[in-house]
């Protein structure tokens, strides 16, 4: 009787103990780790003029949301997007950041000539990321652009609205309005690039796509102080106004009056420069988009929460 109790107790212990747990206990057994474990670092891939952020456990998130981000003149794309990198682990994003050389952002022409070359190459670009990193990535980038960049992402949302999920522009110099035409001092003017869309299928080969632009969210933000006239090149005056203020409230109104969700911040005090409020603020707003699009299409959630840096004034470089 009592051998075969001993029996009975080793091979429910062994039994128990293939299932997984201890038999003298409630607590489960360790299961060894597996190579689909490991976590898996972020890293970068650098080019001569493009910088891109994976996150950590990329493979693991699901379809993933591309950022870019847009230098002004004189900066280069790593070194514009080094405050955002935390943000962009937290929320599982990869960021975009390529490096543009700028031509004299005063002259119209130039202007034109320079964001219907770079503006197609970072679609490229964007397009890119997949085969480059083997990760899925959703349909639609967020944009984040500052001075020149500011004009460059919100004129991306402007060729190519079906690619764009929202757009934070931060003390842009000038604006492509989504007009063909408008009233000039009581006369119609019309508007072609880099002022409005009248002749983008004759620079590009397509039309403006009225219907998903106005889909697209905007956040224009822009310090009360950048009132520099000599600042902003004058060829936009009659258009949009004379200072970046004055400018970034005709844009946002004209964004709105076709539609558009577009909201102004103006932050009083504030001259030239992204500070680590307006910094935290365009995150957070490109951040509510993400979700809201996770929610809307079902995409996984990203792990993680949103995190900023800890520096008082974010230094941007470079300006216009």
């Amino acid at each position: 009787m009592v051998r075969r109790l001993a029996l009975a107790l080793i091979l429910a212990a062994l039994l128990a103990g293939g299932c997984g747990f201890w038999f003298f206990g409630p607590f489960a057994q360790p299961r060894a780790a597996s190579a689909a474990d490991a976590p898996e670092p972020a890293y970068t891939i650098k080019d001569p003029d493009l910088f891109v952020y994976v996150p950590a456990n990329a493979s693991r998130r699901g379809p993933l949301q591309i950022l870019v981000t847009m230098h002004g003149m004189g900066d280069n794309g790593p070194n514009f997007c080094q405050n955002i990198l935390a943000t962009a682990e937290r929320n599982g994003w990869i960021v975009v950041a390529p490096t543009f050389k700028y031509q004299d952002y005063k002259n119209s022409d130039l202007v034109a000539q320079d964001d219907t070359t770079f503006l197609p190459r970072l679609l490229t670009m964007i397009d890119s990321v997949p085969a480059r990193t083997g990760l899925p990535t959703r349909g639609k980038v967020l944009l984040y652009g500052f001075s020149r960049g500011g004009q460059a992402v919100h004129r991306f949302a402007t060729l190519y609205p079906a690619r764009t999920a929202g757009v934070a522009a931060v003390a842009a110099g000038s604006y492509t309005l989504p007009l063909q035409t408008m009233l000039v001092n009581g006369r119609a003017q019309t508007l072609p690039l880099p002022y409005g869309v009248a002749n983008l299928r004759a620079r590009l080969g397509f039309d403006f796509d009225y219907a998903a632009f106005k889909a697209i969210p905007f956040r224009i933000a822009v310090g009360g102080n950048d009132t520099n006239p000599a600042d902003t090149p004058r060829a936009w005056d009659p258009y949009l106004g004379v200072t970046r203020p004055e400018r970034a409230q005709n844009y946002t109104k004209a964004l709105q009056n076709i539609g558009v969700d577009a909201k102004l911040a103006v932050y009083p005090g504030v001259g030239h420069q992204v500070t680590q409020q307006m910094l935290d603020e365009n995150l957070a707003f490109l951040k509510g988009i993400n979700e809201r699009n996770a929610i809307r299409f079902g995409f996984a959630p990203a792990l993680g929460a949103i995190s900023y840096g800890n520096a008082a004034t974010v230094t941007a470089r470079g300006s216009r």
